[in-house]
């Protein structure tokens, strides 16, 4: 009997030993920088790795038009179009500038076009002020309608960019300020859009490089809608067994989870990536290549998602 227990305790150790090994013979070497997006002097983290360069940081870039760029942080609410109303005070200014320039030559019935307009800016709203004009005088006055078009549309992206700025300053006031430390969330097209000068959306085949290098196996690495690997999303996680990759739980806005209640889910639990692989469904319908992290899991996930969901992004660089 004591014989059987040596032998057995010899097994143990050598297993343990064999994994050991394995876990030391499979880090690569691993060195560590700093990058400066030039747009918003955000600093990042970045780590080389199987000859890779990765920003070890969710992307922070803020896209200027918020949600209509595919950019939210945690709980911001879309912008709808009746949401976007230009600031009267710069509607009354730029109208006044093209009364000063001539462009408002006319009459109706008792008033002068100028008289109508500076009645309408008192009463009415910039687009209620162009869409009436444009319903009772577009026909007689075209030229004096296309100038207020173009006045309203050199004013409307500063209108977006005021709702934008709204949103965002809303949810992180009741998030906790999220995005300062899991950065935004992106659709994919709005991924593809906030990657910065040098760096670009990983690929799906980038991924599995980078999951090779820390022992994913060549069997395992392509499976497709399942937990892959061993140990190899520990290793990219954030804490003491982690690399240097320090992935955060930094949750998403999941397609569909609206008929929940709500589209944002699993801040604390989960992390989504993006890769920059798309493969086409039945129907013609697209979905992304994405990598999920899960708190209690080891492993990752090699999944599918909705253009439209909005996750993490990790830059590699070009």
């Amino acid at each position: 009997m004591k014989k059987i227990i040596i032998i057995l305790l010899g097994v143990i150790v050598y297993c343990a030993c064999q994994d050991d090994d394995k876990r030391d013979w499979i880090q690569p070497e691993i060195s560590f920088s700093n990058f400066q997006d030039a747009r918003d002097m955000n600093t990042y983290k970045c780590i080389t790795i199987g000859g890779q360069t990765w920003m070890a940081e969710n992307l922070k870039y803020r896209l200027p038009q918020g949600t209509l760029d595919g950019c939210y942080t945690y709980e911001e609410e879309n912008i709808r179009s009746q949401d976007i109303r230009v600031n009267s005070q710069s509607w009354a200014d730029s109208v006044r500038a093209g009364i000063d320039r001539g462009e408002f030559e006319g009459s109706v019935g008792f008033f002068t076009l100028v008289q109508l307009l500076e009645m309408w800016m008192e009463s009415y709203t910039p687009e209620d002020c162009l869409s009436n004009f444009e319903a009772y005088y577009g026909t007689s006055f075209p030229e004096a309608t296309a100038s207020l078009k173009r006045m309203y549309n050199n004013l409307y992206p500063a209108a977006i960019l005021e709702v934008a700025n709204q949103r965002l300053a809303k949810a992180e006031s009741t998030n906790g300020q999220y995005s300062k430390k899991f950065g935004f969330l992106y659709t994919y097209e709005g991924a593809l859009k906030a990657v910065p000068e040098g760096w670009r959306l990983p690929t799906d085949d980038d991924w599995k490089k980078l999951e090779a290098t820390l022992g994913m196996s060549v069997s395992q690495i392509g499976m497709l809608d399942e937990w892959r690997g061993n140990y190899e999303g520990n290793l990219l996680k954030v804490g003491k067994d982690g690399i240097g990759f320090d992935v955060v739980y930094a949750g998403g806005r999941l397609y569909g989870a609206s008929m929940y209640g709500g589209s944002f889910y699993n801040r604390d639990v989960n992390a989504y990536f993006w890769s920059s692989t798309h493969k086409v469904e039945r129907d013609t319908v697209d979905l992304g290549i994405t990598r999920v992290f899960f708190l209690k899991e080891d492993r990752i996930m090699r999944g599918t998602s909705d253009l439209t969901a909005a996750y993490s992004v990790r830059c590699i660089k070009e």
